[in-house]
């Protein structure tokens, strides 16, 4: 959990990273993490929504983009920021 009164454990390249920052900064692993769970989310989808499967499957793509986008974020920010490394 992040304590303003704590210094930051790693160095800090952005005290206050923006969107455009963030994604810059992007890695392959992020893309790669982003691709993929949206794939899996498309299939479980798929798989799972047995009477109206392509919509369900779509949906399913969506949210599973969605939560990767804002996990890649995160971490990124946070990397950023100098809270993980």
């Amino acid at each position: 959990r992040h304590n303003p009164k704590m210094a930051p454990r790693f160095e800090v390249k952005d005290p206050a990273p923006e969107l455009e920052t963030v994604i810059m900064n992007w890695g392959l692993s992020d893309y790669f993490f982003l691709a993929s769970a949206t794939a899996a989310s498309y299939a479980y989808g798929y798989l799972g929504g047995a009477p109206i499967r392509v919509p369900t499957a779509q949906t399913c793509a969506i949210i599973g983009s969605l939560g990767a986008f804002l996990y890649c974020y995160s971490t990124t920010s946070f990397r950023l920021m100098g809270e993980i490394e």
